[in-house]
């Protein structure tokens, strides 16, 4: 009995939203960004950060949330609700990679060295 516990448990907990800090950037083109001046990359980064700062959030909050009801019910309920942000988080990531690429590229003023 307690084998079979331990294994829904598992289970309901591996179905919960991912760790925000685990979602990995999704590659995005430097296409999009590539015609842009670095004043306007600088423009387009601060409003992707944002973005990527407001699903940051939203993907740990559906990450505490899961948890929290495993613990309690035994089901994650983010993807019922659908707060699961992590696509979204991803490619959020990978357009935010792709502006500091091409302002690496630019080597705009204020970009520090690549990581």
């Amino acid at each position: 009995m307690k084998k079979y516990l331990f294994s829904t448990l598992v289970v309901a907990l591996s179905a919960c939203a991912t760790s925000p800090d685990k979602v990995k950037a999704q590659y995005m083109p430097d296409t999009a960004y590539a015609s842009l001046t670095c004043p306007q990359l600088a423009e387009a980064e601060l409003k992707q950060g944002d973005e990527v700062s407001g699903l940051y959030n939203s993907q740990r909050r559906a990450h505490k949330t899961d948890t929290w009801t495993v613990l309690a019910v035994g089901v994650p309920l983010s993807g019922m609700l659908d707060e699961d942000k992590q696509e979204q988080l991803a490619r959020a990531k990978g357009k935010l990679d792709a502006i500091h690429r091409v302002q690496h590229a630019r080597v705009c003023p204020g970009i520090s060295a690549p990581a």
